[in-house]
């Protein structure tokens, strides 16, 4: 065991109640046994950061603070989203009418997309199902912000045609509204 091994297992030894007990008074049992080992996870980790004498203490009292507020924000975000599946399986309990009919305009989406070039394809993609912005796709694909704007608007026409060309729908006007 090295030197360090001892200090920290002191370290562990001494405050391991006191920080549990912090946890177990904001935090259900579970989530504040999980706290209390974050905490000396980043002790150990962070070990040259730990004050020593009575600072440590209120050193790690901080540490459990933002590992339980981080649970709490994780929490709310898994609740967050539980509802928006919840939603999602909700509009998905849809009559098979209605699934067929997704499945199709799916299917025709997706063999449009794959009839355009790869270079349309690839700034649709980021852009539709990365959700980057224009820059970003700069960035991603060496380009300016200027060339993939033309780029990109042109690949949306490319697709509409294609979509039209393979779709059951009659094809759209410029204005977009179908007459």
């Amino acid at each position: 065991m090295t030197q360090s091994d001892t200090a920290f297992d002191q370290l562990y030894q001494q405050h391991h109640r006191p920080i549990l007990a912090y946890c177990l008074r904001r935090a259900a049992r579970e989530d504040a046994h999980e706290a209390a080992n974050k905490v000396f996870t980043v002790a150990w980790r962070r070990a040259a950061d730990v004050p020593s004498g009575e600072s440590t203490l209120p050193w790690l009292y901080g540490v459990a603070r933002k590992v339980l507020s981080d649970q709490r924000r994780s929490a709310a975000r898994f609740v967050r989203l539980g509802k928006k599946a919840a939603g999602v399986a909700r509009t998905a309990s849809a009559g098979p009418e209605t699934v067929v009919v997704q499945r199709q305009e799916y299917e025709e989406v997706l063999g449009a997309v794959q009839r355009l070039r790869e270079e349309d394809r690839e700034m649709l993609l980021l852009s539709a199902w990365e959700g980057l912005t224009h820059a970003q796709i700069a960035d991603a694909m060496g380009y300016s912000l200027a060339l993939v704007d033309k780029r990109l608007a042109r690949a949306k026409q490319r697709l509409r045609r294609q979509y039209e060309v393979t779709s059951h729908r009659p094809p759209t006007t410029k204005g977009g509204d179908g007459a």
